[in-house]
């Protein structure tokens, strides 16, 4: 069965906000999540973001990257294809993940830009096979 995809329309390019929100929530549900920032600069800036994003609020969470055992944290924040947590969502934090791979959890939530760019990454999902007209 293919995964759920739940979009999220951003008032703007703005996403840190957002994303930590969206995780502290799903945390908060008890979900396991593997976040996907391709980008290692902006996957440093989101686990730093995670630790002070508010002032009484802490999501636990791992910075996977390859080669590393598996983990119990509730978060995974990584940039190569894996689970190392056994999530059930995937939250899409940059870049479009690899599509053979996303199939693999559940749930997939993407925070869609305004304008040209979250078209774009709507078609994308139409042409991964996840997203109807």
């Amino acid at each position: 069965m293919a995964p759920r995809l739940i979009l999220h329309q951003l008032p703007g390019e703005k996403r840190a906000g957002y994303l930590t929100e969206l995780i502290e929530k799903l945390y908060i549900d008890g979900r396991r999540v593997v976040v996907w920032v391709a980008d290692e600069g902006r996957r440093q800036i989101l686990d730093d973001y995670l630790w002070t994003f508010r002032k009484l609020s802490f999501v636990p969470h791992s910075l996977w990257q390859g080669g590393m055992e598996e983990t119990d944290d509730p978060v995974v924040l990584m940039g190569e294809a894996g689970n190392p947590n056994r999530a059930d969502v995937l939250v899409v934090g940059d870049d479009l993940p690899p599509t053979d791979w996303v199939g693999s959890f559940d749930e997939i939530y993407d925070l869609i830009p305004p304008g040209p760019a979250g078209e774009a990454r709507r078609e994308a999902w139409r042409e991964a096979g996840l997203l109807a007209d």
